[in-house]
């Protein structure tokens, strides 16, 4: 009998946004999609705060679109993306890499190697785990050379410590590659645990006041995706989603009340972490 065939984590997060937006009533789901679509550049890519359009932040577009059915933003997208808009960092090459995968699956993609090289090479000031987990989701997607990547991870993760005071975000990552790499897990999902806050979310850091939206989507996530049982801070966690959304859009929880396709990312994704298969 054949193995079942492996679903790409980038497919997984489009799922859990697909299965918040659909707990949603019309209303709301109507006030979310007229916020993507205001969103939009009129070059098919989706703005940053500041209203340009922006690689990084088309991705949250590209992925809410993918998960709401919105087709027309997605072909415009697809223009935005064919004209091979410049990019400032290795976020944003790897965003890149990410959607065109998506959107465009007939062309090549990039070698292990090339991508290896483009991560870790120059001047990077993304910290050396966040930049394997970034690198980790594009070949992920890709389904090539994964085998040999897969063989580096679990080398890397069986020797990688978490250090003192690792942000949430971190955790979770690691929690998540551990279970799909088939390492043990279970020590990471309560380390996850202790970034959450009674009657709130979780944080970003232990020592941190306040909980805020991406910390809690990506903890949620993980931990659902791991199996863990979510009952007990389901409550805390829907009352920390609700206080946190905005005329169509999730806010970052930390007090900023400006609305982005980032934190409505987040939003949904903690969400649809919480809806029991």
């Amino acid at each position: 009998m054949s193995k079942p065939k492996k679903i790409a984590i980038y497919k997984k997060l489009v799922r859990r946004l697909s299965l918040g937006f659909e707990t949603l009533s019309p209303e709301i789901q109507h006030e979310i999609i007229d916020f993507i679509k205001s969103q939009q550049h009129a070059s098919g890519g989706f703005c940053d705060r500041a209203g340009n359009p922006d690689p990084y932040y088309s991705l949250f577009g590209c992925w809410l679109s993918l998960a709401i059915g919105q087709n027309t933003e997605i072909e415009q997208l697809k223009t935005y993306i064919s004209k091979h808009p410049a990019t400032s960092s290795r976020v944003e090459d790897l965003a890149l890499n990410l959607m065109k995968t998506e959107l465009f699956p007939q062309q090549k993609n990039e070698s292990v190697f090339s991508l290896l090289r483009k991560v870790f090479s120059g001047h990077n000031f993304m910290d050396i785990s966040y930049r394997f987990f970034l690198l980790a989701l594009t070949i992920d997607a890709t389904a090539k050379n994964r085998f040999l990547f897969n063989l580096m991870a679990r080398v890397w993760l069986s020797f990688y410590k978490v250090k003192e005071n690792s942000p949430c975000s971190l955790v979770a990552a690691l929690c998540f590659a551990r279970f799909d790499l088939g390492l043990g897990y279970r020590k990471y999902q309560k380390l996850l645990l202790e970034f959450h806050q009674l009657q709130a979310g979780f944080r970003a850091f232990e020592t941190t006041p306040f909980s805020d939206t991406l910390s809690t989507g990506v903890a949620l996530f993980s931990l659902a995706e791991t199996n863990y049982d979510l009952r007990l801070i389901t409550p805390d966690c829907l009352d920390f989603i609700q206080m946190n959304y905005l005329s169509g859009a999730f806010l970052s929880g930390d007090g900023d009340e400006t609305r982005d396709l980032e934190y409505t990312f987040y939003g949904l994704l903690a969400l649809g972490s919480l809806v029991r298969n």
